[in-house]
């Protein structure tokens, strides 16, 4: 077995979090992850261990197992074991599909997608306009079976992932449940672009709309911007909407917190040890009446940034309970271009509350997308 793999870990400068929930061939210039400007998370560094029963083991299952082995199975079991969704090995091959991902720039069909924890199976969230999955009809709710005919029970979303993005041009056939009929459809893949941050005026004027779709590179600079052009408008209130937002660079949404929160902790990081410790920003509060859309989609570091803006009371939470994805990964590179994604500590919130497979309570419960848009609109009116 390869020594090497087995023995050398350094890490990437990067610390991840994950979505709660999986884009697939929306390559999210702003996909999932994270990346702090003001004060960066701070972890231990991996130790170089001699695992002498471990790599004992593994030589006497690839070299003796009936069937052939490869070490990159053995890795991944291994990984597997920890029973951690978020914990993944990628070969070289889908390592550099993950880092495409995270630049934004993959060939999917453009959903987003969570396990629906009863099936076992992908369970579309969010079907973004203008991609090949909304031109064949896929809808949210819609839970995918198989892809070309392999099924995808149990597959971790990172898996599921791999199965359907491809080349740009290639065609995906997918069984889809759908209420209590099951349809088929094939997907033609294409590059996927979506636009990290979104921004409209609304009722003549008055009041901004800001839609963040994702924490990628970048993320920060585009709100920044956004929020300086509504402030030239004289707009009275705005209405940030993370809806569907999955999560990604948590250094990205740091630095985007900053614009809406006063310094102080925007969250505390608990790892093996137990003991929490803070995540500081330097920020301002926000000198407008704001309004924050969520819903079940809401995860990772959207939910981070909905805690806190709950936290400080500097806006008011509309809409329905968030994903409830409360841990964060760090990405550890490989020989031979692998990467090994480990979850690596949970996060609490800026008043140390858990939210992990919890989500964030909204302040004013309302359902379905244009109610939501009503009610926020309602309350920035009246202020």
């Amino acid at each position: 077995m390869n020594n090497k793999i087995k023995k050398t870990i350094s890490i990437i400068t990067i610390v991840i979090l994950l979505f709660g929930a999986y884009f697939i061939g929306a390559k999210y210039p702003p996909s999932t992850l994270i990346k702090s400007i003001h004060t960066p998370a701070v972890f231990p560094k991996a130790l170089i261990k001699d695992h002498t029963l471990l790599d004992r083991t593994a030589d006497i299952i690839e070299d003796n197992y009936y069937k052939p082995v490869k070490e990159y199975d053995l890795i991944k079991g291994m990984v597997n074991s920890l029973n951690d969704p978020y914990s993944v090995f990628f070969t070289p091959e889908q390592a550099e599909e993950f880092q495409e991902e995270v630049q934004g720039e993959y060939a999917g069909i453009g959903v987003m997608i969570q396990e629906n924890e009863k099936l076992k199976l992908p369970e579309i969230i969010a079907v973004f306009p203008n991609t090949p999955a909304e031109k064949v009809g896929l809808k949210k709710g819609d839970v995918i079976e198989s892809a070309d005919g392999v099924s995808l029970v149990g597959l971790s979303l990172d898996e599921v992932s791999m199965k359907v993005k491809g080349k740009i041009g290639t065609v995906v056939k997918l069984k889809i449940k759908r209420d209590d009929r099951e349809i088929e459809v094939s997907v033609e893949r294409e590059e996927i672009h979506i636009p990290l941050v979104e921004t409209k005026l609304l009722k003549e004027g008055t009041i901004g709309y800001l839609k963040i779709n994702m924490f990628s590179k970048g993320t920060a600079k585009q709100v920044a911007s956004a929020l300086k052009e509504l402030h030239k408008q004289k707009v009275k209130g705005v209405i940030l909407d993370l809806r569907n937002n999955p999560g990604g660079l948590l250094s990205e949404c740091a630095e985007t917190a900053s614009y809406f929160i006063p310094g102080g902790p925007l969250l505390w990081e608990k790892g093996r040890t137990g003991e929490a410790k803070p995540l500081k920003i330097y920020g301002h509060r926000f000198d407008l009446p704001l309004v924050v859309l969520v819903n079940g989609g809401t995860a990772s570091a959207a939910e981070i940034l909905t805690s806190a803006i709950k936290d400080y009371k500097v806006g008011t939470i509309v809409g329905e309970k968030t994903f409830g994805k409360g841990v964060i990964q760090q990405l550890f590179t490989l020989p031979e271009g692998c990467i090994t994604k480990v979850t690596i500590a949970e996060y609490l919130t800026a008043n140390k509350e858990t939210i992990n497979k919890k989500g964030v309570e909204p302040d004013i419960v309302v359902k379905g997308n244009e109610a939501q848009l009503d009610e926020a609109i309602k309350l920035l009116e009246q202020k």
